[in-house]
C-alpha cells in the first residue's frame, strides 16, 4: 500500500514571537533578591567587612580623658572606652591640685629619749613614727588656719608610750606669721589626739621628735611636689622613717654593697656580697644605717633593692 506523506510546512515567526515571557523573568528575579539580599538582612547575617565609616576614632579632650569621635550620624560610637590604644603615658594631673594649699613634710628626727626610769638615753636608735606622722601633717593643708600660708614650721612631738599620749608642740624655727601658727598647731593636736601607739615598735618610754613642714599657697607650688628630707634638730641619722616593708632587716641585692662610715662619701668600713642579711637601724634620705657581723654603717638603698 502506498504511504501518504504530509506536505512540509514552514512557519516563519513574526517580530514579536521571540520576546521572553516577562512573568517568568519577574519570578526568577524576585527569588534571587530574596535569597541573595533580603534574607541576610532579615536574619541579621553580616556578609563582608564593615565599611570605613563604621570605625570610630579616639580623641583626647582638654581634660585629658579619652573619648570617641562621633560617627557619621553625629552620635558617639559605642564602645569608645576601648577604642583608644594605650600610649604608655601617665594620666594628666588633677588641674584642681594647683588651686589648693600644699604641705610638704620631710622625715622626722629623734631629739631626745628616756627609759622607763625617766633616765635620758644617749643612743635612741630608731622609731617607726613617720608612717603615722607624715600623712597627718600633710593634711594640715585642710586646716582653716593654713589657708594661704607660705613658709616653714617646725612641729615637735612628745610621745609617752607608758601613758599612751602624743602631745604636739610648736618648734622654735618658723617663717610663718605668729598669729596663724597657734591655729595650725591646734589642728595638728586634734589630728594626733587618738593615735594608736600600740602598733608602733619602740624601745624606750618617752621620745621627743621634730618635723619640718613647708607650706605652699595656691599658685606657688614647687615644680616637683615630692617629699624631701628637711633638716631638723636632733642626732644625725636618728631618723624615724619606717624600715623597709615594715621589717627590721633587708637583703643585699647587688654583687657587692659598700658599708660606709657616713652616707654617700664616707669611708668604706665593710663590703657585703649578694644575699647577705643586714639589720636596718635607721634611714637618712636614700641611705640606710645597717648592722652586719658587728659592722655598722650606711649603705645605699638600691643595694638593698629598696
Amino acid at each position: 500500500m502506498a504511504r501518504t506523506e504530509k506536505p512540509l510546512k514552514v512557519e516563519i515567526p513574526g517580530a514579536t514571537a521571540d520576546r521572553p515571557p516577562w512573568s517568568r523573568v519577574g519570578i526568577i528575579g524576585l527569588a534571587g533578591f530574596v535569597l541573595g539580599i533580603a534574607w541576610p538582612r532579615v536574619a541579621g547575617v553580616k556578609i563582608g567587612p564593615s565599611v570605613p565609616a563604621d570605625a570610630h576614632v579616639a580623641r583626647v579632650d582638654p581634660s585629658g580623658e579619652a573619648s570617641a569621635a562621633p560617627g557619621p550620624s553625629g552620635a558617639p560610637a559605642a564602645g569608645s572606652a576601648s577604642a583608644a590604644a594605650p600610649t604608655g603615658e601617665p594620666s594628666a594631673p588633677d588641674p584642681g591640685a594647683a588651686n589648693k594649699e600644699l604641705v610638704v613634710v620631710g622625715p622626722g628626727k629623734i631629739v631626745k629619749c628616756w627609759d622607763k626610769k625617766d633616765k635620758k638615753v644617749e643612743d635612741c636608735g630608731t622609731l617607726q613614727f613617720d608612717p603615722i606622722a607624715l600623712p597627718k601633717l600633710k593634711d594640715l593643708a585642710k586646716c582653716a588656719s593654713a589657708v594661704g600660708l607660705e613658709g616653714k614650721l617646725a612641729v615637735g612631738f612628745e610621745i609617752d608610750f607608758q601613758k599612751k599620749e602624743v602631745h604636739v608642740t610648736r618648734g622654735k624655727k618658723t617663717s610663718l606669721p605668729g598669729s596663724t601658727v597657734n591655729g595650725v598647731v591646734q589642728c595638728a593636736a586634734r589630728d594626733f589626739a587618738n593615735v594608736a601607739l600600740e602598733d608602733v615598735p619602740h624601745k624606750y618610754r618617752h621620745y621627743t621628735l621634730a618635723y619640718t613642714a613647708s607650706f605652699y599657697p595656691p599658685g606657688k607650688h614647687p615644680a616637683q611636689a615630692e617629699d624631701k628630707a628637711e633638716g631638723g634638730e636632733g642626732t644625725a641619722g636618728a631618723t624615724t622613717s619606717e624600715s623597709p616593708a615594715g621589717a627590721s632587716s633587708a637583703t643585699v641585692t647587688w654583687d657587692t654593697a659598700l658599708i660606709r662610715k657616713d652616707p654617700k662619701d664616707g669611708e668604706v668600713v665593710a663590703r657585703l656580697v649578694r644575699g647577705t642579711r643586714v639589720k636596718v637601724l635607721a634611714r637618712q634620705n636614700d641611705w640606710y644605717r645597717v648592722e652586719s657581723s658587728g659592722k655598722v654603717g650606711w649603705v645605699y638603698r638600691g643595694s638593698l633593692g629598696l
